[in-house]
This record gives structure tokens, sequence and C-alpha cells, in this order.
């Protein structure tokens, strides 16, 4: 078993190992100066949105630590001192605290309902995506569609992330959903596509890059442009999907920076900024080239393909 994995209650894993060092204020991983260095590039990047006549909305998703410690029998961390928390709190003091939005609260106080976090998985599934979802649609001004999860889906069992890290991996079963019903979409660039085809990469591939419409009259009047990570998905089974089931347009990227460039020319009606709270220690430069990265990782896959013979040269 991995020293980075702590069992809890009934088989609960949670991903600690340097993650607990970012719950302290004044040393480890993740100090409040650091977190200072975050409020100054939100501050940036909403002022110079604003002048685009763009709303910007940034979130942070919750880590399994903040939300689940009653799963513990041992305080692993101090929940309240989590990334996300104490970046919001010191953001209140901001004028621009309104980009602020806060999921985790909302999250804590489903957790007593269905599960929101598979038992060996480090990310929300549906269920947790769902309550984003809603609070995200308030936010944007969007009327949610609360019967998304009433939606078809199948029983699956997978190995995830840290049930793989345990010794015999450990399956579990959860409900896998394809929200796709009134949206399609229109675009996906080849890293996307190499993500949903092979199985066995060494690394997620940052540059995915996927669009959705959504033409139904239901659909709220925005283009909604979501940089984030494995929480938000490129797929149409977690809080992406569900946002193209809602919105007329919705772009996915997934980068900790944003892409200046690429914002002028898709120009949303909403940025939507998701990073998971483990990764908040690296403070983004907004250097982002989408069609430079895409270059780059694209070359990675290739190599990657050409080891595992899975692809040929020419």
């Amino acid at each position: 078993m991995s020293t980075d994995v702590y069992e809890g209650r009934d088989g609960w894993l949670f991903l600690t190992g340097a993650l607990a060092a970012s719950y302290e204020r004044a040393s480890g991983r993740l100090p409040d100066t650091r977190l200072a260095d975050w409020v100054k590039l939100i501050e940036t990047r909403a002022a110079r949105l604003m002048q685009m006549g763009i709303q910007y909305v940034h979130m942070p998703a919750p880590e399994k630590l903040t939300i689940y410690d009653n799963k513990s029998p041992d305080k692993i961390v101090d929940w309240r001192l989590s990334p996300g928390l104490r970046l919001g709190e010191m953001l209140q003091r901001s004028s621009y605290a309104h980009v602020w939005l806060d999921v985790i609260r909302p999250v804590r106080d489903a957790r007593d309902g269905p599960p929101l976090f598979p038992k060996t998985d480090s990310h929300w599934n549906a269920e947790g995506a769902f309550v984003a979802y809603k609070t995200l649609c308030a936010r944007s001004g969007i009327a949610p569609d609360l019967d998304l999860l009433s939606r078809k889906s199948v029983d699956y069992q997978a190995v995830f992330d840290l049930g793989a890290k345990m010794n015999p991996p450990r399956a579990e079963w959860f409900k896998l959903y394809d929200f796709t019903q009134k949206s399609r979409r229109t675009y996906a660039n080849s890293i996307a596509t190499y993500l949903e085809t092979v199985t066995d990469a060494p690394v997620v591939f940052g540059a995915s890059h996927v669009a959705f419409r959504n033409t139904a009259p239901s659909a709220a009047k925005k283009k909604i442009l979501i940089f984030g990570d494995s929480f938000s998905a490129q797929g149409m089974t977690s809080l992406t999907g569900m946002l193209a089931e809602t919105a007329a347009e919705v772009e996915f990227v997934w980068s900790s920076s944003l892409d200046w460039r690429y914002i002028e020319r898709a120009r949303p009606d909403v940025v939507i900024y998701e990073m998971a709270e483990r990764i908040m220690w690296y403070l983004p430069q907004d250097d982002l080239s989408l069609r430079m990265l895409f270059w780059k990782q694209g070359w990675k896959a290739k190599w990657h393909q050409l080891k595992t013979r899975k692809w040929r040269p020419g």
C-alpha cells in the first residue's frame, strides 16, 4: 500500500502525503503567503476579463479530505484550513471577491446523503459534481436541469486512482452517467481523442480541448469556457457534460493557466476556472498557448503510442 493513501472507516481511502501539508497556514506546501499570490492572480484575471465584458468564476474543486473528515477516526488535517477555504477567506477582502465561488461548503452540506465521492477515488462522482453544477448555474444566471441524475446510467466496476495504490488493487462499483441528450460534441482535438482511446497513458496530458453545442430551446443562450482538470473532465460524464446540457455552447480546456489569445478569439460569456485543491501549490503564469502546448503534448502522445506499439510513423 502507498504511503500517500490513508484508509479510514468502512474502506474509505484518502490521498494524503504532500497534500496533507497544504492544510497549514504558516508552513507546509501552501502557506498563506503563497495564497496571497493567488489573490493577486485572481484580481488580475478578473480585471482583465471584466474589461472584455466576460464574467469570471473562480472555483476550487474540494479534496476528499476536506469533505469527508467524518470518515476518518484520526484527525489527518483540519478541514477548515483547506487551501480552497483559506483562499476564499483571503479573497473576501478584495474588491473582486464576487468572482469567488465556494462549492466546498455546499458539497460538505450534502455529504450525509448519497456518496459524493467513490470510496476508492480522489475525485468526486456525478453526484458530487451535480452539487457544484447547481452552485455554478446559480452564479452564472442559468437555470439548472434538476433532472440530470435521473438520466440513464450503468453500473460499472473500476479500479480508481486510490484503489490502484492498494495491494492488491481494490475495485469499486459506481454509476456511470452519459448526460448526452440535448447537446453534441462539435470539436475534440487529438489529445482529447487520445485520452479517450488509450487506457495506459503514463501521464495525464494537458491541452485536451473539446467543444459542445446545444440547440434545444431550453438551453441558456450563453457560451461557457472552462479551464479545468479531471474534476470537470472533457467528456459527458461529469461537470462539463452537465453544463453542456444546460448552455448553448460549452468548451473545456484541460489547463491550469489561461490562454488569453484563445479567450479573445472565442469570446465566451463566462470563463470558469476550476482547479483541485491539491494542485494549488502551483501558481499559474497564465502564459498558456493552447496551440503550442497541443503541439508539444501531441508529440508526447505519439511517443507513448510508439513505445507501446500502438502507433507507427508515416
